[in-house]
């Protein structure tokens, strides 16, 4: 995979880019911004930042493309699986921008029919209500799963901005930290109860940091797969996968399986890095 992933949504007014370290080039590219990026200012995350406040001169940037990818075709579902496995998150967090969107745009809507009915007249003179373009996606599982524990600092802010504005409850999203033993092990009960004591009291998870509370160990994919199927019957799912070849199999193997057990279609796409 390309170590280049827009992480902007196409209604932002900005381009952002995430860029990994995969070789000499890349690795150049880091010092060149490190020398022009200036250290994050209190609230911020820990990460390097240039923006219109920076005094220093910034490198000349040249964009060619885009040149498409897998998970571009996720507008068709009405249900979306994105998987992401460390830096592979990336191509995703784009998606969860659009998808919040939408959904901000239609809380707007429905505030302002709060106060304000809007309707149309026919032809044949009658009063009918204007109806609004529903939103299309009924749910996106958004799983994220790493094994270092300051990769959550990435997306810190989107993370947040999902957790608290998506009102209508579309998109869930799930962190995994596969470092530390899965939940219920008693080798990582110390940190499950502190976790789970400042989460009630502060409503911020302590792994990572966010409004979103991570999980330890792997994901139950057959589990996930298991229940999506019940709650979403008859419904085409968009299955994305960014991340080793691996988990990809397995994906794909429960695709398969669960297409030949019911009415619920799962439709798997990915690409590797």
């Amino acid at each position: 995979m390309h170590p280049f992933s827009i992480t902007s949504a196409p209604g932002d007014n900005f381009l952002s880019i995430h860029i990994r370290q995969l070789g000499d080039w890349t690795r150049e590219l880091k010092r060149v911004f490190s020398e022009a990026c200036e250290a994050p200012k209190d609230g911020k995350s820990g990460l390097l930042r240039a923006d219109e406040s920076t005094n220093k001169s910034l490198p000349k940037l040249l964009i060619d493309g885009p040149y498409g990818a897998p998970a571009q075709d996720y507008r068709k579902y009405d249900v979306r699986l994105l998987v992401g496995l460390g830096i592979g998150a990336t191509p995703f967090i784009s998606i969860l921008k659009d998808l919040l969107n939408k959904v901000i745009k239609m809380n707007e809507q429905d505030s302002v029919s709060d106060f304000k009915v809007g309707i149309t007249y026919s032809s044949s003179n009658r009063i009918s209500p204007k109806r609004r373009k529903p939103l299309k996606t009924t749910n996106a599982y958004f799983y994220w799963v790493t094994r270092e524990q300051g990769s959550f600092d990435w997306f810190h802010g989107i993370m947040n901005e999902v957790y608290e504005q998506d009102q209508r409850g579309v998109i869930e999203m799930y962190n995994y930290l596969t470092s530390v033993y899965e939940e219920g092990d008693v080798r990582s009960a110390l940190i499950t109860t502190v976790q789970t004591l400042n989460h009630a009291k502060n409503g911020v998870d302590v792994v990572s940091g966010t409004r979103v509370r991570t999980h330890f160990g792997r994901p139950n994919w057959e589990n996930f797969f298991s229940k999506t199927a019940t709650k979403h019957a008859n419904a085409r799912i968009g299955d994305f996968y960014c991340g080793v070849p691996v988990l990809a199999k397995e994906l794909s193997r429960l695709c398969y399986e669960f297409n030949q057990k019911g009415s619920t279609k799962f439709e798997f796409h990915k690409e590797h890095y």
